[in-house]
């Protein structure tokens, strides 16, 4: 083999390992499980070793495999920090720029920031994914994460940009024909909205405002659930209940009066955002340049 087909088997003979098939190889490399297939085959001749053992029903390392795994990684690694470190000398980003965000965040927030940074880096790619799935910044290759969280991974950089609170609002109409909540434990009485999936959405639990902020629990009981917040919010628009939405969501609809706030004098705990990048001093140029604008404006944005 030549060694720009042996630095392609490597790869792919990782991706394989790493994703416990032929397939989810082929899916994370582009290939087809037949072309997988074939470059696994090579490598084995080229070798004149088995590195798999493959039945119809799973697919098992070999003990030469594993040494083959073992320094095919630290070899792609090697070629990753040295295409990372020559990059980083770049004037002016440019390459495929990859971001993660969660969904509903990163329609509202992340995404006008990315395409106002694009306009001025015309030669930078986007790739960007909203998900509220746990994504994988090594195995997925992703540059740069904004996640919602409490606690972000300890083994990556993770700046702190602002907080996000949630507010239990309400449409108008609503509250004129159900009645306005006077305390948290009215709020058993009256219809509100869940997440679908979400064990924990029969009790709500806030802080009241003040000196101490003494915890509440209540326990709801949902007439409506649904999959995810923009629909929450669309069927708290349309007048079907109460909801607890990020501020961020809401704002412009309290502005509006299309939405009011209920038991203003409760809140839920903030979630902190981050933006969350891989360590090292020798990032590319287009991941430092675009997390240091994330950086400041999500900070301008959520402050």
């Amino acid at each position: 083999m030549s060694e720009r087909e042996l630095v392609a088997g490597m790869s792919v003979f990782v991706a394989v390992v790493d994703g416990g098939s032929l397939a989810a190889a082929g899916r994370r490399t582009g290939l087809t499980p037949s072309a997988v297939s074939k470059l696994v085959t090579r490598l084995e001749r080229g070798f004149g070793t088995r590195l798999l053992r493959r039945t119809t029903r799973r697919m098992t390392v070999t003990d030469s495999g594993q040494v083959f795994y073992d320094r095919a990684r630290a070899v792609l690694e090697q070629l990753r920090a040295v295409e990372q470190e020559l990059a980083s000398t770049d004037a002016a980003p440019r390459g495929k720029l990859r971001v993660s965000a969660s969904a509903q965040f990163g329609q509202a927030k992340v995404l006008p920031i990315l395409l106002a940074f694009m306009k001025k880096e015309p030669g930078l790619e986007l790739e960007l994914e909203l998900t509220d799935r746990v994504v994988d910044l090594v195995s997925e290759r992703v540059d740069i994460a904004v996640r919602v969280h409490s606690s972000p991974p300890a083994s990556f950089v993770a700046r702190r940009v602002g907080v996000v609170q949630r507010v239990l609002c309400a449409s108008p109409g609503y509250l004129r024909a159900a009645g306005v909540p006077r305390t948290a434990e009215e709020l058993s009485r009256h219809s509100c909205l869940h997440l679908l999936g979400d064990a924990g959405a029969q009790e709500w639990s806030f802080r009241s405002n003040g000196p101490g902020g003494a915890p509440v629990n209540v326990r709801v009981s949902p007439r409506i659930r649904l999959s995810n917040t923009a629909a929450i919010h669309e069927a708290a628009r349309a007048g079907l209940g109460i909801a607890d939405l990020p501020d961020y969501l809401v704002q412009e609809d309290l502005d509006a009066r299309r939405l009011a706030l209920v038991l203003p004098h409760l809140r839920t705990s903030p979630s902190n955002v981050h933006v969350i990048y891989a360590p090292g001093r020798l990032l590319p140029t287009r991941v430092r340049e675009a997390a240091g604008y994330l950086e400041k404006e999500l900070k301008n944005a959520l402050s």
